[in-house]
């Protein structure tokens, strides 16, 4: 468990927060009131989190300019 500490320190604030939440078992509802998001854009936002992650434990370099659609389609969580 320590070591799934440092998965969010690569990740922007929110989008580490959204992950934590959910690994918490947070409802969607509660999330969206927490960050301020709509739930499609909060999905979007973990979803991108989680590949984000996954990219960097495979050691697969991509590009921080590429948009989150484009990075989750890059880690195949489309």
């Amino acid at each position: 468990m320590e070591e799934t500490l440092t998965w969010t320190a690569c990740l922007d604030p929110v989008d580490g927060k959204i992950v934590w939440m959910r690994a918490h078992g947070e409802r969607w509802k509660t999330i969206c009131w927490t960050v301020g998001l709509q739930r499609s854009a909060a999905h979007q936002h973990w979803l991108y989190g989680l590949c984000v992650i996954s990219l960097k434990l495979n050691r697969r370099r991509f590009n921080r300019n590429l948009s989150k659609r484009r990075v989750i389609e890059l880690a195949g969580g489309a």
